[in-house]
């Protein structure tokens, strides 16, 4: 056998075996054993810095905010739920906005606020939510026999929204106008976090209500969905001992290499569809064609399925990068995005695409749903509770934390930017509950087409088709959508 044939036959083996030493790292007992000392813990959250910082998720201050928790858990072993809980109220102090917009409005409202400026009334905003927070859940532990506290979340809810009503009264260009309106910024930033403080404070987790109070905004950041939930979650996915605790950052590290690679398949394609072939994004798509300037059918058809794709891609990267940092700190949660394009229904895939954002509308808007109401027939049951949850609770999440657009007074001339947002969040609901209502479900030995691909058709489809409408930026009315959509179809 000639060099050429030896080499051919062994560097295939010698991948794979690279490939499987790396996959299984975190069962590796010498791996685990040498990231339980001091210097291989060190060792490994350095390069996980390093991946983060590779991967451009993160503004250079975030970053030195988790790299400095992350060593500082290590060094500091014993006092890690200190050092978490103190990097997530700098976190939240100084980042209390989980929306772009809220923290465009608290600039243009600072000229009225005397005390620092726009990071002045930002710092405020912060403090009193903060205050605010902790006197509710005392409030619900003292008075926890109470109906308010016995349904938090509702009761959250009704708070929050009697508090944007007295923003919506106050007048533009006073003092009472500029401080209300961040405080509804930062309390609908925090309000589901909070609300799974609150619903942990009535089961059996021993978190002190304190330290509830001010996990408002962990260190990891991320969207106003709490990704990990709240310490109830968490201290379920804890580790355990040392050895775990090194296995779990182990799977840090290993998800954030994945999703730095993910990052750059994410860069080239976008490259590619962009840069080379001149593709039209599917929002700049949409626009073109509500201007008479559409870009043909058959590109059309390409911007949404190259959208699919890289919505894919976009979500797994900054979910898997926020739950690596979870993980580092020493909680094995679930990751957000699980190999969506392995759906063959729409409940799997909306299960898969986005965990915790659909862990949060089953929480809060299904189970309650599910549990009160039409318990007699258990389509209707499950069919009204989807529909309170994809539907309902999916439109709420969102009108929610876009409210900063009636901050000038002119309400009902903004209502009209959540045409697309209501038809999206009713469609999604209506596609679920066609899809729990089907009656035969297919089967392996329905052969490879019928169980392995049409049903992954179907899914790709109907989200391809959904994702026109998935927009609450007012750029592209409902009618120009469901005309760009239409017009796929020749009509």
């Amino acid at each position: 056998m000639s060099s050429v044939d030896t080499f051919a036959g062994t560097r295939p083996s010698r991948l794979l075996e690279w490939r499987h030493a790396w996959l299984t790292i975190d069962t590796n007992e010498r791996a685990v054993a040498w990231v339980k000392t001091r210097v291989g813990s060190l060792v490994l959250s350095a390069a996980f810095v390093v991946v983060l910082a590779a991967g451009l998720q993160l503004s250079m201050p975030a970053l030195a905010l988790v790299a400095a928790t992350v060593f500082a858990m290590v060094l500091l072993p014993a006092h890690g739920l200190s050092i978490l809980m103190g990097s997530s109220l700098f976190y939240f102090v100084i980042r209390p906005f989980r929306i772009d917009g809220w923290a465009e409005l608290v600039k243009a409202k600072a000229a009225t606020f005397p005390l620092g400026g726009a990071f002045g009334l930002q710092v405020m905003a912060a403090l009193t939510v903060l205050v605010l927070s902790a006197a509710f859940l005392f409030w619900q532990k003292r008075f926890s026999d109470t109906t308010a506290a016995k349904r938090p979340v509702l009761t959250l809810m009704l708070l929050w929204f009697g508090l944007l009503l007295a923003a919506l009264l106050s007048v533009p260009g006073s003092l009472v106008h500029s401080v209300l309106w961040p405080v509804v910024g930062v309390s609908v930033s925090s309000l589901w976090i909070l609300a799974y403080s609150a619903a942990d404070a009535r089961g059996k987790d021993q978190t002190s209500t304190l330290y509830r109070s001010g996990f408002l905004r962990p260190f990891w950041g991320g969207s106003a969905t709490p990704i990990g939930k709240s310490f109830g979650f968490l201290n379920r996915f804890a580790a355990k001992d040392e050895a775990d605790l090194a296995a779990t950052r182990l799977k840090a590290l290993k998800l954030a290499v994945w999703a730095l690679i993910l990052t750059a398949i994410l860069k080239l394609s976008e490259y590619l569809a962009y840069g080379v072939f001149g593709l039209a994004d599917l929002q700049t798509a949409i626009l073109a064609h509500a201007g008479g300037q559409s870009h043909g059918t058959a590109v059309n058809w390409t911007s949404v399925l190259v959208n699919y794709f890289i919505d894919l891609l976009i979500i797994s990267i900054w979910g898997h990068f926020i739950v690596a940092i979870v993980r580092m700190a020493g909680y094995r949660i679930p990751r957000n995005t699980v190999n969506p394009l392995a759906s063959r229904t729409l409940a799997e895939f909306w299960n898969r695409y986005f965990y915790y954002f659909k862990e949060m509308l089953v929480d809060f808007f299904f189970y309650p749903a599910f549990r009160r109401y039409f318990k007699s027939n258990t389509k209707l049951r499950v069919a009204f509770a989807t529909l309170c949850a994809a539907g309902f609770g999916n439109f709420l999440y969102h009108f929610m934390r876009e409210t900063y657009v009636f901050a000038d007074g002119a309400i009902f001339d903004k209502l009209w930017i959540f045409q697309s947002a209501v038809f999206y969040s009713l469609a999604l609901a209506a596609g679920l509950i066609i899809s729990q209502w089907r009656g035969k479900k297919v089967k392996p030995e329905d052969g490879f087409f019928a169980y392995q691909v049409w049903p992954r058709i179907n899914v790709i489809a109907f989200f391809c088709f959904l994702k026109i409408f998935d927009d609450i930026s007012g750029e592209g009315t409902f009618p120009e959508r469901a005309a760009f959509f239409t017009g796929l179809f020749g009509v």
